[in-house]
């Protein structure tokens, strides 16, 4: 079960858009993680990954997407909801991709680098256009911000999900090229072992 932490209270507290955009930071800093992971840790963040964005694009879709669309009253703004909804769909689908396999799947990182890229663009979209239409409507957003919170952590708990901590903030990136040459390396290192393995596995089939 979900652990209960203090930043429970935080987040009640915050309005919709706050603590969507908390949500979006968190997933953010995990991709990074991932990226520079050992082969070992890459299962379990994938998979933290997959959970975070399951539980963030439901609360928006059971919340945040009806209530948008019932204050907006422009085509499109109303477009923004419904292109929001299509690309969760999109999204959904990769997810389902990546909980099929493991690391040593050699379309495995692959597959999770797309999914954040499509993050990534889905965020922007989110945060430049559908957040500033929705603060300017009607909306008690710090209502909606308690009921996507009382929301979020029911599923998370329904589905056995530890709580995120919140990521620290950003500081620009100082890392050296020895250290992004390294994970490069190791991330070259982890293709052609899968690679080798699979030119044995044929081998051993053939004799």
């Amino acid at each position: 079960m979900a652990r209960a932490t203090p930043s429970r209270a935080t987040d009640a507290a915050r309005d919709a858009i706050a603590l969507l955009k908390q949500d979006h930071r968190m997933v953010e800093a995990l991709f990074d993680e991932f990226e520079d992971a050992e082969e070992q840790e890459q299962s379990h963040l994938a998979e933290r990954i997959c959970n975070m964005l399951t539980v963030h694009a439901q609360i928006e879709e059971e919340i945040l997407y009806p209530a948008a669309k019932e204050v907006f009253e422009d085509e499109e703004e109303l477009d923004l909801v419904n292109e929001a909804n299509v690309e969760h769909q999109s999204a959904k689908d990769l997810i389902a991709k990546i909980e099929g396999m493991t690391p040593e799947d050699e379309i495995f990182e692959a597959t999770v680098k797309v999914l954040s890229e499509y993050i990534k663009h889905q965020v922007k979209e989110e945060e430049g256009e559908l957040f500033p239409a929705l603060k300017k409507t009607e909306l008690d957003l710090k209502a909606m911000g308690q009921q996507l919170a009382e929301r979020k952590f029911a599923l998370m708990e329904s589905m056995g999900i530890e709580e995120e901590e919140p990521p620290a903030p950003q500081r620009k990136k100082t890392a050296s090229r020895k250290t992004k040459a390294s994970a490069s390396k190791a991330r070259q290192a982890r293709a052609a072992s899968r690679s080798k393995s699979a030119k044995n596995s044929g081998r051993s089939a053939r004799h």
